[in-house]
């Protein structure tokens, strides 16, 4: 009869560098029209988009840049439903009341129309 012993695959030990992830996936509607503004850096566009999965629904601010913008203006409208995918920012600015603001938004790195396979 042979016996083998057990190896124990959990590390006791942290290692020196943690990797991370700052992803997003988002599944929803658009909740108005898109809103495309000019800057310095290029087009940018501003979505809205609701999420669903939770009672109350979620919703979620989203901002994609160059010339996926203009073309999510041109393509998508309120109630398009549409897959997001990018990375979560976090911004703080001053209001024009001088008081502190800070808000969450995804950078978008694609933004597709969603159609659900049956």
């Amino acid at each position: 009869m042979s016996t083998k012993k057990a190896t124990d695959t959990t590390s006791t030990t942290v290692p020196n560098t943690l990797s991370s992830v700052n992803q997003v996936i988002l599944v929803g509607r658009l909740t108005a029209d898109p809103e495309l503004r000019t800057t310095s850096a290029g087009p940018v566009a501003r979505l809205r988009v609701a999420t669903n999965d939770t009672t109350p629904a979620e919703f979620h601010d989203i901002v994609l840049w160059g010339d996926d913008a203009e073309h999510i203006v041109r393509t998508f409208g309120k109630g398009s439903p549409v897959r997001v995918t990018g990375r979560l920012r976090t911004r703080d600015w001053t209001g024009r009341d001088g008081g502190a603001r800070r808000t969450t938004e995804i950078v978008a790195e694609s933004v597709d129309a969603y159609v659900r396979h049956a």
